[in-house]
């Protein structure tokens, strides 16, 4: 298990920074597994993080919680009460005996002992009240826990709620034990406004008392967690929860189209991405800032003209980043139609299947949009029914808990209206799946069932499915199947598929997905 250690900031420490990039990543990292832009940052408050290059980390929410419990545990296990009430008790006793002894000498009429006055020691306090003390000590005695009498009935309530917790053998007295008190609420205070969500009204004196400084500076951090991400244009608030925004969107296809990038530059057979020409291209005179897998070919002069803009020099010397660098843009003469089928059932959240998909997809879209713009390409969710995804609900999208089958035929069915709609001959569907069918329409009517026992096949879905797969490869549509699952039902299911459409069906895991399916993008879109 790693140590994470805490320490004052000196001044010989490279001072913190919040790199607001690494921020939006882990951000995004969650939006790829399914969660909401909400639940990504309530992940990130409660677990906390730490920084690429940085000793420091923000500690989360979760760990505040529990060092709190556990200070306060640390206190039920060390200390007792049972003798907490025996110094005002002995010195209120004593009170009432000296006033006895005084009326005794002028001889006035004597108090009943405090042991014989009302149970309790608040309501001795109180049946006192009505006594007019002769002797001065006495009366100083009296006033001065009567003026206490708070901290007593607090700590009686302390004491009543908190007795069976506590199983240490140190005594306190009665101070000590206010103070225990004071110090145990405080603790479950923060712990409930941290809990509640109350991070504003948080004292950071008393935090950083409680937790110390670095945890003031961390939960500083997360308070403006979502006033960085909103201040860099990635989410806003909407309707009173926070949304992805057109900006967030890009920047998240970016992130998912970069990490499968680099998988293929690392990849001796996709070296070709980053100096193929593309197919249907002539170059114009425009160009336009680099991105993650275009072509290098470099529009020198607005190269420069961009890095001296920004005064990048070193000495004589002009310093060119990669931010500087623009390329010749090229006009697409050759539109096609993409349609990705994107399985929403439930046992895409095992193994990392849905992530994996989820986030080829997303690339797959950036990639789309950014290089080849004139092309169009639909998204489509299908579990026990299909939807079209437009580009925010694909941000979001997870797998289906409350519609769980697999409905293949309803996804052709959309896709073939989709590619209708668009008017393009150049068309393919590409199927991203971890499962038979379970689902499928006979007219209008939604049917679902299980594999049968016997085959481990669901055959009135799989027949229909393969009805509808004949009717898209008579419309000239080819299918791509990407298979998540080795299981043998879905592997010969996936091979007849292909063998129907005469497409082709690919057999990976998750971790590979990415790679493959751009192979054969790129591939595609290069001259032979």
């Amino acid at each position: 298990m790693k140590k994470i250690t805490y320490q004052r900031w000196d001044g010989s420490q490279e001072p913190f920074s919040l790199n607001k990039k690494e921020i939006a990543d882990r951000f995004f990292e969650n939006l790829f597994k399914g969660m909401s832009p909400g639940m990504s940052l309530a992940q990130m408050m409660w677990e906390g993080f730490s920084m690429a290059g940085k000793d420091f980390r923000v500690m989360g929410l979760e760990e505040m919680v529990a060092e709190l419990e556990k200070q306060k545990n640390e206190l039920l296990d060390r200390y007792t009460l049972e003798h907490a009430f025996d110094k005002p008790y002995d010195e209120l006793d004593f009170a009432v005996e000296n006033e006895n002894f005084t009326r005794a000498v002028e001889k006035t009429a004597q108090l009943p002992a405090f042991n014989d006055l009302q149970p309790g020691l608040l309501e001795k306090l109180t049946a006192l009240e009505k006594i007019t003390f002769s002797d001065s000590e006495s009366q100083e005695i009296y006033d001065r826990w009567k003026k206490r009498e708070k901290d007593i009935q607090d700590l009686y309530e302390f004491y009543s709620e908190y007795t069976h917790f506590f199983t240490g053998d140190e005594p306190l007295d009665f101070d000590q034990a206010v103070e225990l008190m004071r110090q145990a609420e405080a603790l479950s205070k923060l712990q409930q406004q941290i809990l509640n969500g109350d991070l504003s009204k948080i004292d950071m004196e008393s935090m950083e008392k409680l937790l110390g400084e670095n945890a003031g500076e961390s939960l500083n951090i997360l308070i403006q967690l979502p006033r960085t991400l909103t201040d860099e244009g990635i989410i806003e608030k909407e309707t009173g929860r926070f949304e992805i925004t057109p900006r967030g969107m890009r920047s998240l296809g970016e992130l998912a189209f970069g990490k499968i990038y680099r998988q293929l530059k690392r990849d001796k057979q996709g070296g070709q991405l980053g100096n193929a020409p593309q197919t249907g291209e002539i170059e114009p005179d425009s160009s336009r800032p680099y991105q993650y897998g275009d072509r290098f070919d470099a529009d020198i002069t607005r190269t420069i003209l961009k890095a001296v803009s920004r005064g990048r020099r070193k000495g004589n010397r002009l310093d060119i980043s990669p931010d500087d660098f623009y390329i010749r843009e090229r006009e697409q003469l050759i539109t096609s139609t993409i349609v990705v089928l994107l399985d929403l059932s439930w046992s895409m959240s095992i193994g990392g299947r849905f992530e994996a998909a989820k986030k080829v997809t997303l690339a797959l879209n950036h990639y789309i949009k950014t290089r080849f713009p004139k092309d169009k390409i639909h998204i489509i969710g299908f579990s026990t029914e299909a939807r079209e995804l437009k580009e925010k609900e694909l941000s979001q999208v997870v797998w289906d808990v409350q519609r769980p089958f697999t409905n293949l035929q309803g996804g052709l069915r959309l896709a073939m209206k989709l590619i209708k709609r668009s008017g393009n001959r150049n068309n393919r569907v590409l199927v991203i799946t971890d499962g038979q069918p379970t689902a499928y329409y006979l007219g209008n009517e939604l049917h679902a069932e299980l594999p049968n026992e016997t085959f481990g096949i669901s055959e009135n879905a799989c027949r229909e499915t393969l009805v509808e797969v004949k009717k898209v490869t008579a419309q000239g549509m080819n299918i791509e199947t990407f298979l998540l699952d080795q299981n043998p039902v879905l592997v010969e299911f996936g091979r007849e598929v292909a063998r129907i459409n005469r497409g082709r069906a690919v057999l990976c895991v998750p971790d590979e997905l990415g790679k493959l399916l751009f192979m054969d993008e790129i591939k595609r879109r290069t001259r032979s």
